[in-house]
């Protein structure tokens, strides 16, 4: 009987024991649990711990895609926020921002930024010691060390990864959404938005900046390879699907461009963009290549069932909350809960609050009230580009298409406001 109850024992601890391979399939599993809990910053910090750790982070990474959205100075919704130009400040924020919430690698930050940010610029004071009562200083070379001046791009670029792309416009106001998804149209104040996007599978968001010298020509008979070289290299199997203007000056090319991508899409691609004051880009991969532009721009591609698309032209004639409450309900159609999103809104520098009898936010918080959870960037410009747009599946029937090819009358605006909504469901 006591040899009976030794061997059912031993059957009982054998089926409940665990091997050393289940032991470490475990303690891998529990591993990805975590690793999916902490930000970019740590998950990197981890993969240098041992080759296991280093392929869940490497899982981790390319299995993440988070849109962010931030503003600097952080706390915009407090009247006693002042902007600070000392560098060390700026640092401190971003750092915090990224050692802590970033959860995906960006590939690209789309900036924007008030013009009085993007004169002045970050101050660094120099730690060099200060000059001896004997040395011989020119006033300009005391002046450099006692402080060192960065532009947006520079002052930003080292907290962000190697491959990240930076395109940054400055204008007369911006709009800007914090990291918990609160909106603010700013006008006067000193400030700058960043969103920042990761990179995605290809077939569900293809994203490409590009630039255009001010100098190029468009032909009449270009070709449309050569028109998606021209806008970021684009494959020319891959169809354009949306893309994001910035011009600094009415150049007889922007329209051409404009036309030519028209001429190639007629029904098929959203136009948004806008009319700023600067433009700064860094493709992260040429130091001698000049940083100021005439023309720059974002390109969207993605397949159909992955990447929607609706657009919406506020019209001079929308001037209330109620109307444009009303206007921004058409978007509503293409946004699901499950999706990831964000938004561009490009408005005419004079659709501020003057425009709605000095209430302050208005289309901002209308958007924000109907897509809690989207981020949202754009601008204040001297000029729109934007056309309703809402065909987005592969159902819509030729007729339909050409009943709603769009003319490039149709694309420039003033007095009115664009917002694109670009969904995603992966």
């Amino acid at each position: 009987m006591d040899k009976q109850n030794v061997e059912k024992d031993e059957k009982i601890e054998s089926s409940t024991s665990i091997s050393s391979n289940d032991l470490f399939t475990t303690i891998y599993d529990i591993s990805r649990a975590i690793f999916r809990h902490l930000p970019i910053r740590s998950v990197d910090s981890c993969s240098l711990v041992c080759q296991s750790w280093a392929h869940i982070a490497r899982f981790t990474k390319t299995h993440r895609h988070t849109i962010h959205t931030l503003t600097y100075p952080s706390n915009l919704s407090s009247s006693t926020t002042k902007c600070s130009y000392d560098v060390s400040d700026f640092d401190t924020i971003i750092s915090s921002y990224i050692n802590d919430n970033l959860w995906s690698l960006p590939s690209l930050a789309l900036v924007v930024a008030t013009n009085g940010l993007d004169r002045k610029g970050f101050i660094s004071s120099s730690s060099s010691p200060p000059p001896t009562k004997n040395s011989k200083r020119s006033r300009s070379q005391t002046r450099a060390r006692q402080a060192e001046l960065s532009n947006i791009p520079q002052a930003l670029i080292r907290h962000l990864n190697k491959s990240c792309k930076i395109l940054q416009v400055a204008s007369n106001g911006i709009v800007v959404s914090n990291d918990e998804n609160q909106s603010y149209e700013i006008e006067l104040d000193s400030a700058m938005g960043i969103l920042l996007f990761p990179q995605f599978p290809s077939n569900v968001l293809g994203i490409y900046s590009f630039e255009i010298p001010c100098n190029t020509k468009i032909p009449a008979d270009m070709s449309r390879s050569d028109l998606h070289h021209l806008l970021g290299c684009v494959p020319n199997d891959i169809p354009i699907r949306c893309v994001i203007f910035f011009f600094t000056q009415r150049q007889s090319h922007s329209v051409d461009c404009v036309k030519k991508l028209l001429e190639y899409y007629p029904s098929d691609v959203a136009i948004i963009g806008g009319f700023v004051d600067k433009i700064r880009y860094n493709d992260r991969q040429s130091q001698s290549k000049q940083s100021l532009y005439n023309t720059c721009g974002i390109v969207l591609t993605g397949e159909p069932n992955h990447l929607s698309i609706k657009q919406i032209v506020l019209e001079s004639h929308i001037d209330t909350r109620e109307t444009v409450k009303n206007k921004l309900k058409q978007l509503k159609s293409i946004e699901n809960n499950q999706d990831l999103s964000f938004a561009i809104q490009v408005s005419c520098v004079a659709r501020g609050s003057e425009f709605y009898h000095e209430e302050k936010n208005v289309e901002c918080s209308e958007f924000r009230n109907l897509f809690p959870n989207t981020p949202l960037i754009g601008i204040f410009g001297n000029g729109e580009l934007g056309h309703d747009y809402s065909l987005n599946d592969n159902q819509t029937s030729t007729q339909e298409r050409i009943n709603t090819k769009t003319e490039i009358d149709d694309i420039f605006h003033a007095y009115s406001t664009v917002f694109s909504l670009i969904s995603l469901r992966m």
